[in-house]
């Protein structure tokens, strides 16, 4: 007696309506370029600079060494006159010497 072929079923893979679904949920890869732009600000008050940049990173750093909590808001105010810079860090004030 001779052998019967059965031929299995294949199922389509998609229909073209699921597989344009599949397609829009894919992420696109994140974009590889340049960093964001950080300026430098720079105040110059006769003889003297200051680094207003540089003046926001200490005043960061010295309302870390007593909090814990991150830095939600950041105001700073420099008084060149007084040699002094003052800030308001999640409504907690400092001064720092310039």
């Amino acid at each position: 007696m001779p052998e019967k072929k059965i031929d299995a079923a294949v199922p389509a893979t998609e229909t073209p309506a699921a597989e344009a679904k599949t397609r829009k949920s894919v992420k696109a890869p994140a974009r590889r370029g340049r960093p964001p732009l950080a300026p430098e600000l720079y105040v110059e008050i006769g003889d003297k600079q200051y680094n207003i940049t540089d003046i926001i990173d200490r005043a960061k750093a010295d309302y870390r060494t007593t909090h814990k909590v991150g830095v939600q808001s950041c105001k700073v105010y420099v008084k060149p006159e007084e040699a002094a810079a003052y800030y308001v860090i999640n409504k907690v004030s400092g001064k720092l010497e310039l």
